[in-house]
C-alpha cells in the first residue's frame, strides 16, 4: 500500500519551515494545495481525492486539512502537526499581521495598537474571539467529515478537548514549534518505518517574527507577559486553557515515546 505525509499546516506553527524541509526533500513531489477562501475546510473524501490525483506524489501540506485522516484501500496518510505554546502562538500571529499589512481586522488592529490593546480588542471581538482563544484544540477538534463542536462562553470559545487529544495521539509525526529541531529530528526513523525516505537537517525558521526564538521557553514566556497588563494577561490565559492542555499533553506525549 502506497503511504504519504500530509502536513496539517496551522497558522504561525512553523508549518513555513517544515514545509521547506519537505521541498527539500521530494521537490515536485510535494504537493501543497488551499482552497479558494481563508475559510474554506478540505475533507476528508476530498483529501483523498487530492491524494489519489497526484499517485507519484509522497508529501503534501494544506492549511485547510483537518484529523482524523482518510482511510483507504489504496494509500495510508501519516499525518504531520505541530503543535505551540498557546500564548506564544497569539503574541506571534499580532507580529506577523503587524509586519504583513493584509487589510484584515487583526492586521489594521496590529498596526493601529500595541499586544495588550490588540488582545484586548480580540478577546471582546465576537468575530475575532476564535483567533486568541483555544484556536488549536479547535483545528484539532475535528471528527470525519464534520466541523469540530464548540461553545462560547463569555471571552472563551471552549471545543471537544476530549476529541482533539484523541486525534492527537493517533499522530506519530508529531512536534513542537518551540522544540522544532529536536521533535523533527525523530522523523526520519519514524518515516523509515513506514517505508519513507526523510532527511532533517536544520534550517534558519522560515517566516518568523520572533526576535526571541533562540531564547528558552520560560524565558519567551516571561517576555511576552511583560508587554501585557495583569488583566489582559490573566483573560489569555483562561481563554486558552485547552490549548495549554493540549500542548502540555503533546509534550508528555513525545517524552513518552521518545524518551
Amino acid at each position: 500500500m502506497r503511504t504519504v505525509i500530509c502536513h496539517h499546516h496551522i497558522y504561525k506553527n512553523s508549518g513555513v519551515s517544515f514545509d521547506t524541509l519537505l521541498r527539500s526533500n521530494y521537490s515536485d513531489k510535494h504537493i501543497s494545495f488551499d482552497g479558494p477562501f481563508p475559510f474554506f475546510v478540505i475533507n476528508q473524501d476530498q483529501l483523498a481525492q487530492i491524494v489519489n490525483a497526484h499517485p507519484e506524489a509522497i508529501s503534501f501540506s494544506s492549511h485547510q486539512t483537518r484529523l482524523p485522516v482518510p482511510v483507504s484501500m489504496d494509500f495510508r496518510i501519516l499525518p504531520v502537526i505541530f503543535v505551540r505554546h498557546p500564548l506564544i502562538r497569539i503574541h506571534s500571529v499580532y507580529q506577523f499581521k503587524r509586519k504583513i499589512q493584509d487589510g484584515s481586522t487583526l492586521s489594521n488592529w496590529a498596526n493601529e495598537w500595541e499586544f495588550d490593546r490588540w488582545a484586548r480588542e480580540c478577546l471582546s471581538d465576537e468575530s475575532e474571539l476564535r483567533q486568541v482563544s483555544n484556536m488549536q484544540t479547535g483545528l484539532l477538534s475535528s471528527v470525519h467529515m464534520k466541523q469540530p463542536e464548540s461553545v462560547k462562553i463569555d471571552r472563551v470559545v471552549e471545543f471537544n478537548l476530549h476529541q482533539a487529544i484523541n486525534n492527537i495521539n493517533s499522530v506519530e509525526l508529531l512536534a513542537r514549534t518551540e522544540y522544532f529541531d529536536d521533535d523533527v529530528s525523530r522523523f526520519p526513523a519514524i518515516c523509515e518505518q513506514h517505508g519513507i525516505e526523510f532527511k532533517f537537517e536544520q534550517i534558519d525558521p522560515q517566516n518568523s517574527t520572533s526576535e526571541d526564538i533562540q531564547s528558552p521557553l520560560p524565558e519567551r514566556i516571561r517576555n511576552i507577559k511583560q508587554k501585557l497588563s495583569k488583566n489582559i494577561y490573566n483573560q489569555l490565559i483562561e481563554a486558552n486553557k485547552q490549548d495549554q492542555h493540549l500542548f502540555d499533553h503533546v509534550s508528555e506525549l513525545i517524552q513518552a515515546r521518545h524518551g
